[in-house]
């Protein structure tokens, strides 16, 4: 219930700042049409003089992308109609979708963007982020369980209750270290390790056997 109650914080605050962002990228410079215009206006030049100028903007804005760490490495196509440029492709965030997006309001001869970039949103990207950490919350508390669970049986089986055994688990592997007094005892406390529910293997390599 915890990590959901966490989850759905993040999601939310994502969702602030994903508002507050679309808010801030809604800033265009002076002249340029609106995003819907863009969206709508004509996919080939007018004439002749203005194919020539939007391959030189097509030529400006491939360079910025090109140049730019933020969108060097996306598959981002562009193409320019009398001034307006048309994005398109994929990027691996929200952010470098943005990023590409302003670099090309920004080359002068441009009159509008229309970005149509396939991207995870902010919101998408978060969510991720927030199941990634739970997932390695749940590896640490797991992994603390069958350490507490481990040294427990020990401590309760005869035959290693005296041993001078550490444990320690790592993503469910469990690592035995220190002295066992014979090897019968050695492999005991190999096998109580094995069964323990949640263990995927033993390393006992730091598990010596002689005398105290």
């Amino acid at each position: 219930m915890n990590k959901l109650l966490s989850t759905t914080r993040i999601l939310t605050l994502a969702g602030l700042t994903l508002t507050l962002g679309l808010a801030a990228c809604d800033k265009r410079p002076d002249g340029q049409m609106s995003d819907s215009a863009a969206a709508t206006s004509p996919k080939e030049s007018a004439d002749l003089g203005a194919a020539l100028n939007d391959t030189g903007i097509t030529a400006k804005v491939k360079t910025r992308l090109a140049s730019d760490s933020r969108t060097s490495a996306a598959g981002i196509s562009v193409e320019t109609n009398n001034g307006v440029v048309t994005l398109t492709g994929t990027t691996a965030s929200a952010d470098a979708k943005s990023a590409a997006e302003e670099l090309a309001r920004n080359v002068p001869e441009v009159t509008g963007v229309d970005n149509r970039i396939s991207a995870p949103s902010a919101v998408d990207e978060m969510a991720a982020k927030a199941e990634n950490t739970a997932e390695k919350a749940g590896v640490a508390i797991d992994d603390t369980w069958i350490t507490t669970k481990v040294k427990s049986a020990l401590l309760a089986d005869a035959q290693t209750s005296g041993t001078q055994i550490t444990v320690d688990t790592k993503a469910g592997v469990v690592s035995l270290s220190g002295t066992a007094a014979s090897a019968s005892e050695h492999q005991r406390a190999v096998d109580i390790a094995k069964n323990i529910e949640g263990v995927k293997s033993v390393n006992d390599s730091g598990l010596k056997t002689g005398k105290h």
